[in-house]
């Protein structure tokens, strides 16, 4: 079979398999994929044009993309002044909720809570673990109960 570079950016069949499956030249690949990263190109209508199959170029595309952030570079344009930047340092502030009557402050820490209560119609109820929220939240719905006593 004749192996034919096609179309400008030479892309080159090196190789077809009996099941008519198509390995191209690597130079021509590169450049047609560079050549789908300019702007306002359209890559459906370059794989027309190239004879390639648009979403077999697309998975080239996104192959090369991948392998150019791996090495650090990016593929979009070039990368902003690190002058323009200022380095933002933040700290969690403690925050005061109010929760039914209770105030809580958060400090980033969630500290280790226990709560037991005893309804009057003996069932018991024990929580561990949670955070101050819940316990005020449980606290909260408890109080509006109304348990009859046995």
């Amino acid at each position: 079979m004749e192996m034919a570079p096609m179309g400008s950016y030479g892309l080159e069949v090196v190789r077809v398999t009996s099941n008519g499956r198509r390995y191209y030249g690597r130079a021509g690949k590169s450049r047609l994929v560079e050549a789908c990263l300019a702007p306002g190109i359209s890559v459906a209508r370059l794989a027309l044009e190239h004879g390639v199959n648009a979403n077999q170029l697309r998975k080239w595309v996104r192959k090369y993309q991948e392998g150019q952030s791996a090495k650090g570079q990016r593929s979009t344009g070039p990368l902003p002044d690190p002058s323009a930047f200022i380095r933002v340092e933040t700290s969690p502030a403690p925050a005061e909720r109010h929760t039914g009557g209770i105030a809580i402050r958060s400090a980033g820490l969630v500290p280790s809570v226990r709560l037991q209560a005893s309804m009057p119609n003996g069932v018991s109820l024990t929580l561990e673990g949670c955070d101050a929220q819940l316990l005020v939240v449980m606290i909260d719905a408890l109080g509006h109960c109304n348990v009859p006593a046995r």
